[in-house]
């Protein structure tokens, strides 16, 4: 059988066939809390054709708060073998399917040992993400180093997103010092990388379908409550380490 390979040492299995999948594994889609009572080891089983994507979101909150009682009662999650620990067993899945892959990436997140980790682990792949659909592609038009948003509006402006504007103390209260970001790099790569920035559209990429949305982005709409979701996307040039230290008060 084919594996998927999880951080912390755990695997999650694929199978082809129905009678491949453990008798005693969990069916994830109709896990409780009370149908584990009675044993000491949990495996779970996945069957992407009994679940819908809109059902993912719900999977992973229930899978967090199960997972976090298993601990405090300590039972063992996973089957050993050899190095790796199997907890999870999936049927019907298609590699290239991204929503499953958007799942996978979420049962992932559940099984790091602190909440700190499972957020430097979310922020990291989110980032990679977002990164990932702009390479390479010009989405934002640049020519002769201009983009299309300012062409569009016929200015002599080459200032980009990575600029912001900073307040005088003893000036006038309306900010007029545009100034570029602390954060950016010579080479143009953005030393905070931060998320904020990064789902950041202009109305030029937004007339082409480009827009990125917190509930669009399973990682972020699962595990982050509507606190912290509102300073993921509003706390802009503003490096990861502070941004996940925020996270983890609120």
């Amino acid at each position: 059988m084919a594996t998927i390979n999880l951080d912390n040492n755990y695997d999650i299995k694929i199978v082809h066939n129905i009678g491949e999948l453990p008798k005693n594994a969990f069916d994830i889609n109709k896990l409780k809390i009370f149908n584990i009572l009675s044993t000491n080891q949990i495996t779970f089983k996945i069957d992407f054709s009994n679940i819908s994507s809109k059902q993912y979101k719900k999977i992973l909150k229930q899978l967090l708060r199960i997972k976090s009682f298993l601990i405090k009662m300590k039972k063992q999650i996973g089957q050993q073998e050899k190095d790796k620990k199997i907890i999870c067993y999936v049927i019907n899945y298609d590699k290239n399917n991204t929503l499953q892959n958007d799942f996978i990436l979420g049962i992932n997140a559940i099984f790091f040992n602190t909440r700190y980790e499972r957020y430097n682990y979310i922020y990291d792949t989110v980032c990679k993400y977002l990164d990932s659909f702009f390479y390479g592609k010009n989405l934002c038009d640049f020519k002769n180093n201009q983009c299309g948003e300012k062409r569009s509006a016929n200015s002599n402006s080459y200032v980009g997103c990575c600029h912001h504007y900073k307040i005088k103390l003893l000036g006038p209260l309306i900010p007029n010092n545009l100034i570029p970001c602390e954060h950016l790099k010579e080479n143009h790569t953005c030393g905070a990388i931060c998320i904020g920035c990064k789902l950041f559209t202009c109305d030029y990429l937004e007339k082409q379908g480009v827009k990125f949305r917190i509930k669009d982005i399973l990682l972020l709409d699962a595990f982050f409550n509507p606190l912290q979701k509102y300073f993921i996307k509003t706390m802009v040039f503003t490096p990861k380490e502070k941004i996940i230290k925020r996270l983890m008060i609120l």
